[in-house]
């Protein structure tokens, strides 16, 4: 994807998949270390034998469209090229990267092209404490975020759309996110602290070039600094704690609790 779009985000990036990462990885680790979201690589063009699918990916937002609406059911997926591996991570925040960075992280650069593939994020989470929250966050190309199956967030490049699903932003965003101008703020969802709830989060490139991806949260009644321009300085969505030298978001607040 053209980098004209985002190029105002350039973040640095910290993935930690112990208590502090020692090496941070844009996409996750291979090792789970301590509780951590787990990342699986999916190729849209091609089936798992690796012939190619109808289109080579056409319908790369169409399948995307309907794994949503279907419930993110797995099943939807299995036709498709599935990297061996997965990734462990526990914060979703890439920077600004060649497309070809998610296929070399899952190894399989040498298999996949890189356009039309998708990672799928997913686990158990809680807040830090009782309240009302929203995520807020953006991708080139697509990003989406679902609480227990339901669609909280879609954070897409404008070109990728899911007109099954018809989700719309919220009607009440907050001030530009200092982190990504182009942030969209998700529905408000009522969490416990001692209630996990499933969270799945997709991220994907559709034509190849440049990719990124950022995902933060708000909690509502909760007052956050904002910068000399006005935009408002979010905390990174984590669930281990991994402090970063970076004024665009905070990373110096509690993390959400990751179940095994």
């Amino acid at each position: 994807m053209s980098s004209s779009l985002f190029l105002s985000l350039a973040l640095s990036l910290g993935v930690a998949c112990s208590a502090r990462a020692e090496e941070p990885g844009a996409f996750g680790r291979t090792d789970r270390g301590t509780a951590a979201l787990v990342g699986i690589f999916y190729d849209l063009k091609q089936t798992q034998q690796r012939t190619p699918v109808p289109g080579e990916g056409r319908d790369y937002a169409k399948c995307i469209d309907e794994f949503l609406v279907g419930g993110l059911d797995e099943t939807l997926f299995n036709r498709f090229f599935r990297a061996g591996l997965p990734l462990y991570t526990t914060q979703v925040a890439t920077g600004r990267l060649s497309a070809e960075a998610a296929p070399k992280a899952f190894g399989v650069e040498g298999v996949v092209k890189p356009r039309n593939w998708v990672v799928h994020y997913k686990g158990q989470v809680a807040p830090p404490g009782d309240g009302v929250y929203r995520f807020v966050g953006i991708a080139d190309d697509m990003m989406a975020v679902a609480v227990n199956r339901r669609v909280v967030l879609v954070g897409n490049h404008p070109a990728t759309k899911f007109p099954l699903l018809a989700w719309t932003p919220a009607a009440d965003p907050g001030p530009k996110a200092a982190a990504h101008t182009g942030a969209i703020y998700g529905d408000w969802v009522e969490l416990r602290e001692s209630q996990p709830v499933d969270i799945d989060i997709l991220v994907g490139e559709r034509p190849g070039g440049v990719f990124n991806a950022v995902l933060l949260y708000q909690k509502k009644g909760e007052t956050y600094p904002l910068n000399n321009k006005g935009e408002i300085i979010l905390p990174l969505f984590q669930v281990a704690p991994f402090t970063m030298s970076e004024t665009r978001f905070l990373t110096d607040r509690p993390a959400w609790r990751c179940v095994e």
